[in-house]
């Protein structure tokens, strides 16, 4: 397989997760929105700022503006001798006798404007993305590919909003409400292409805050798979597999991080455990270093580097027991051969395991621990482990699930199988 059709598979493997996830949800609760809803659809908002129904309209608005179109009114003038637009004789007369000013003059002027119910549902769409998408900048991403992504989309709405007719729609209260249904029909009615945009992007919303699960993971799969690195894409679809494992072994519930880009979150919650994506924990003590260790930070510090700190790709936290259960060290591979990146994850386990576990509990750490390579691993040697040796995986067998028996272990406190 190479390797466009295997980042594929593994973007394919993710999106598969989150359909489940929210097919589940919605089947919980057909009358009201489940808790999984009710918690996840402000984060599901923020997704939304970055979808494609939502670039599209501001790309479509920026490059053709002159299609926002106004709308001739009236507007009621009194004046003192002068006339603008028409006259109304009536309300001229009436002023006259009650004023008694004698040179008074209501007309009625035509004006244009913006407020239509189909530039109603265009200005609350783009402020409403404007808004969320500007949220969505502030949270701390770790991914260079998700900060691109949304400081991008953010400019763009940055410059559709201030566009004079989207901006004079700003302005007024009309936008502090959503578009009435009979906005939306104005809009869905039109003529003109952008107010099409604006109510498709509208109704994505809506199919996204009522739970639809298909139409929430083709937006996730663009706006949160799509920005990541192909080797973050691959850590976050093996840390998604192994939440999904060790829920169907509690038969617990599981709860998803939608900011994923967030390391400070959990990536996944099920039962007692937690996973952890790219971060140490509170759990890490750093442990006296090794002789070989101490001799390389001090050669490191005669250049002026620091040594960095480096961290284990997934963490899984057993709450339970207030203890570090497993780390998973994940290696995207460009090449056949796994085998000096298995030697990587290893050294990283060990490495990994010292800061979490006191000696007499080290072998059961690393024992339970996982080493999950894309591809590469026929030709080792696999079955039939030591208990403190770490079980290795790859792609494959975690499309296969292969990691249902190590969950279900580390659950029951049974003995690690070889996978």
């Amino acid at each position: 397989m190479d390797a466009a059709a295997f980042d594929r598979s593994v973007i394919d493997y993710a999106a598969a997760v989150f359909l489940r996830y929210f097919s589940a949800a919605q089947r919980l609760s057909m009358d009201q929105p489940s808790l999984v809803m009710r918690r996840d659809r402000d984060l599901l908002r923020l997704h939304w700022s970055l979808s494609k129904p939502v670039s599209e309209l501001v790309s479509y608005v920026l490059a053709n503006r002159h299609e926002v179109q106004s709308v001739l009114n009236s507007e009621a003038r009194v004046e003192d001798g002068v006339l603008r637009g028409r006259l109304d004789a009536i309300r001229t007369v009436r002023l006259r006798r009650v004023s008694g000013l004698e040179t008074a003059v209501v007309g009625n002027e035509p004006t244009r404007s913006y407020s239509s119910g189909a530039n109603q549902v265009l200005g609350w769409v783009v402020m409403e993305a404007w808004a969320l998408a500007s949220r969505f900048s502030v949270v701390t991403l770790d991914s260079a590919g998700y900060r691109d992504r949304i400081d991008q989309a953010r400019q763009h709405l940055d410059q559709c909003r201030r566009l004079q007719s989207i901006a004079q729609l700003a302005d007024s209260k009309v936008l502090n409400r959503r578009p009435t249904a009979a906005a939306i029909t104005e809009a869905s009615r039109s003529r003109r292409r952008l107010y099409h945009k604006a109510t498709e992007a509208y109704r994505y919303l809506l199919k996204v805050e009522s739970g639809d699960p298909e139409t929430i993971t083709a937006m996730l799969r663009e706006t949160m798979l799509g920005p990541l690195e192909p080797w973050r894409c691959f850590e976050l679809a093996v840390g998604l597999g192994a939440a999904e494992a060790l829920a169907a072994a509690q038969q617990k519930p599981l709860t998803l991080n939608l900011l994923v880009g967030d390391t400070r979150r959990y990536l996944a919650r099920t039962g007692d455990f937690g996973i952890h994506w790219q971060s140490r924990t509170d759990y890490y003590q750093a442990p006296e270093p090794e002789p070989s260790e101490a001799r390389e930070r001090s050669i490191l510090a005669a250049y002026g580097i620091s040594e960095g700190a480096d961290r284990p790709d997934l963490v899984i936290i057993d709450h339970a027991r207030n203890a570090v259960a497993a780390i998973i060290e994940v290696k995207y591979l460009t090449g056949e051969d796994a085998t000096d990146r298995l030697k990587s994850a290893v050294g990283q386990i060990v490495r990994y395991a010292r800061g979490y576990a006191q000696p007499d509990e080290l072998d059961r750490l690393i024992g339970s621990s996982v080493a999950v390579m894309s591809q590469g691993i026929a030709g080792l040697t696999l079955s039939k482990l030591p208990p403190n040796v770490p079980r290795v995986a790859d792609f494959a067998g975690i499309r296969r699930e292969v990691l249902a028996p190590w969950a279900a272990a580390l659950c029951g406190g049974g003995s690690l199988p070889s996978f």
